[in-house]
């Protein structure tokens, strides 16, 4: 009997040191070796993330976690639910997961890509005056494969074709299914409504809702989907141009449900709408209120301003682009409500 007492305690002791373990998320969820851009900061969000990560005293050149990689800053921010780490990686740099090895009670690594065969200029194609652009609502074009139009564990999950309010179920196999149409037509890009997760309760068929910026909404056929469509696409000779949507997120989104600082958004004392006149940004006699108004007002309730003036947003934002580009191997952005953007 004692022996199996002591052997059940050995068992919930590490029942115990596991789930005291927080599971984590890193965005960017990865990044690439070779690229000129190469000073990345990384923000993993988890439960009392921060308290894992040990006060280490840096040198000017930081601290080495493998050949090329070097650990330059550990930010602390308001909420201790997360934690944002500036990595240099270097071309010395080999793909392969990067361990953090003074962080307590956790298994931490960071995984960095080899870039894609005939990355950069090789391979997006860049946009021209000279192409002619199809924009696609995806959700409206075609459905070529039912499977995902309805995804468990998703809060919208309508599906009515008799109403312009809820999804219809296409997807990015759908519009594979028709490049040669779209060929036929003369068109040579490609210009789709928002692909990335929109995860909220309702008015979903669009995309300008983003809940999750690295991850492709399944109900379009998620990642897969994405990068099966645009090799389909260049392989036609046709480019893809992909919508961002840089000055506000759903309400949903992780750093709208629980903020990394309060000034991650644009706050008011009460709720304040944009007052979609942009005419205030060029006119010399508009009042700094009105300005601020149009600048700083949410979209709609449902869609939180992103305050661009903080640099923490600021990275966010910008790599994610980069890191797009390089995943997905898009050929050109559309810039989605620009005159709402902190334009600098």
């Amino acid at each position: 009997m004692r022996k199996i007492f002591i052997t059940l305690g050995v068992v919930l002791s590490t029942m115990m040191a596991v789930a005291q373990a927080p599971s984590y998320s890193c965005y960017p969820t990865h990044w690439f070796t070779g690229m000129k851009w190469n000073k990345v900061q990384v923000m993993v969000h988890g439960e009392k993330i921060a308290d894992h990560f040990a006060m280490v005293k840096m040198g000017p050149k930081g601290i080495s976690l493998a050949k090329g990689v070097n650990l330059m800053m550990i930010n602390r921010v308001e909420n201790p639910n997360y934690i944002f780490l500036d990595l240099q990686i270097d071309a010395a740099a080999k793909p392969g997961k990067i361990d953090f090895p003074f962080v307590k009670d956790l298994v931490f690594s960071y995984e960095l890509k080899p870039r894609r065969k005939g990355n950069g200029i090789d391979y997006a194609q860049g946009v021209t005056s000279r192409d002619l652009m199809y924009l696609i609502m995806p959700d409206r074009f075609s459905n070529g494969d039912p499977g995902n139009d309805r995804v468990p564990g998703m809060r919208d999950q309508t599906l009515r074709r008799d109403t312009v309010y809820n999804r219809h179920g296409g997807d990015l196999k759908g519009v594979q299914n028709h490049l040669d149409y779209l060929l036929s037509m003369g068109v040579t890009a490609i210009w789709l409504n928002p692909v990335i997760e929109n995860d909220m309760p309702d008015r979903t068929e669009h995309g300008y809702a983003f809940t999750n910026h690295y991850k492709v909404d399944p109900r379009l056929g998620g990642d897969k989907a994405y990068h099966e469509l645009i090799e389909a696409t260049h392989a036609k000779g046709m480019k893809v141009i992909q919508d961002a949507v840089y000055n506000h997120v759903g309400l949903y989104h992780i750093t709208v449900q629980d903020m990394p600082m309060k000034d991650w958004l644009n706050q008011w004392p009460e709720y304040t709408n944009t007052s979609y006149k942009d005419q205030t940004l060029f006119d010399p006699h508009a009042s700094p209120a009105e300005r601020k108004i149009m600048a700083d007002g949410w979209f709609t309730k449902m869609m939180p301003d992103m305050n661009q003036h903080n640099p923490f947003v600021a990275n966010f934002l910008i790599q994610h682009a980069l890191w797009t580009v390089e995943e997905f191997g898009i050929d050109g952005w559309r810039i989605d409500t620009y005159a709402y953007n902190d334009l600098a």
